[in-house]
């Protein structure tokens, strides 16, 4: 799949959602769906509620009669559904990467380390605003921990613990390792944007990367 279609998916499957929704007034439907739109289109803090009101017809006032602040029809509404409809798009790279049990740890994990940049970078405004966001609005953190993070944590320490099984990794704390695999993810992903000019080839890294997380970078002492 097209990592850019995750998010278009995502939004189109609570768009649908929505035209099942029996609790909710038409107006509370029209005016969700603009929300939403207009999140795809121009992201949280530029869209505005008279923005949002022009395109679900109805008159700005409504919109604060049916929801307390913008906050909560934005973030503490649009956010955690887009979360919940994206994580089965976003998980299912993981499940069939991890799940090829004839393939080495190594190669598994630069496949994973790709393929998730990938995502992440031609997703970076939509999942930068969730991110930034999710520190300060329970409602995101709690989706994206339900839909997302602890499924993903599961995947993860199964992968970790089959290997230390069969005697590929050492006997360590599967938490611990996949705190390392995450983290190192994380910072290249930091460093990738804090330096976006600097010319990399990012096979190389990657495969560093993996080399670093699985050998260390402590020179063994030759026997």
């Amino acid at each position: 799949m097209d990592h850019q279609e995750i998010f278009d998916q995502a939004i189109q499957g609570m768009l649908d959602s929505l035209k099942n929704e029996q609790e909710m007034t038409e107006k509370q439907r029209r005016i969700l769906e603009s929300a939403i739109k207009l999140f795809a289109e121009k992201g949280f803090h530029a869209s505005s509620t008279s923005e949002i009101a022009k395109d679900a017809g109805v008159a700005e006032g409504t919109i604060f009669r049916h929801f307390k602040t913008k906050k909560d029809l934005l973030y503490a509404l649009v956010a955690p559904m887009l979360i919940k409809f994206a994580s089965p798009l976003v998980l299912k790279d993981v499940k069939r990467i991890m799940g090829d049990a004839e393939q080495p740890a190594d190669q598994i994990l630069e496949q994973l380390l790709h393929n998730r940049l990938e995502l992440i970078n031609q997703n970076w405004p939509r999942m930068k605003i969730i991110m930034q966001e999710a520190q300060f609005h329970p409602e995101i953190m709690d989706a994206i921990v339900e839909n997302i993070a602890r499924e993903a944590r599961l995947l993860g320490e199964n992968f970790v613990q089959t290997r230390m099984d069969a005697g590929e990794f050492r006997d360590l704390p599967v938490k611990a390792v996949i705190r390392a695999i995450v983290s190192t993810a994380l910072g290249y992903i930091f460093f990738q944007h804090m330096f976006p000019n600097e010319e990399n080839d990012r096979t190389e890294e990657i495969r560093t990367m993996v080399d670093i997380l699985l050998n260390g970078i402590k020179r063994k002492n030759p026997d």
